[in-house]
């Protein structure tokens, strides 16, 4: 996590470029918990892009899912006409490979989420700096590790 130049309001007070272990213990925590939060971010962001593109996923997801239980027949969701015209994939092929992105995606959003909320929540129960940062570190790296290979990250 980031050591230096941090800036957190705690309290009514706000520290404003401060090193890690010179914050009170308090603040401190609260930071720990706050680098936590932006890496979540910075890993949805990599995962699906902009929040229109991820709505965009959703909805292509949606539609894939629903041709595939039925059967593949009939038109294709226009989402996924226009993944099976770019890729030159068959309605089948298409439709499955949006649903395996789509299953990676929500994989890398459920483990995000899982240790952001961890990693939280420990830090800022954390009893020193060394055992915040620490805490942070390991969900930030956690958090890392979940998105490696899915979505705009692979």
């Amino acid at each position: 996590m980031q050591t230096t130049n941090l800036s957190v309001t705690y309290g009514d007070k706000a520290f404003v470029g401060w090193n890690f272990v010179d914050l009170p213990l308090g603040a401190a925590l609260l930071a720990a918990a706050q680098q936590i939060d932006v890496a979540a971010d910075l890993a949805r962001r990599v995962v699906l892009g902009d929040s229109l593109r991820a709505v965009e996923y959703q909805l292509t997801a949606q539609e894939a899912e629903a041709f595939a239980a039925a059967g593949y027949t009939g038109d294709m969701p226009p989402s996924v006409q226009a993944w099976a015209d770019a890729a030159e994939l068959e309605p089948k092929a298409a439709t499955d490979s949006i649903i395996a992105e789509a299953d990676a995606w929500k994989t890398a959003l459920y483990a995000i989420r899982a240790a952001r909320l961890k990693g939280k929540q420990r830090a800022l129960k954390a009893t020193s700096h060394d055992a915040a940062e620490a805490l942070a570190d390991t969900a930030i790296a956690a958090i890392r590790d979940s998105i490696a290979g899915v979505g705009n990250a692979g």
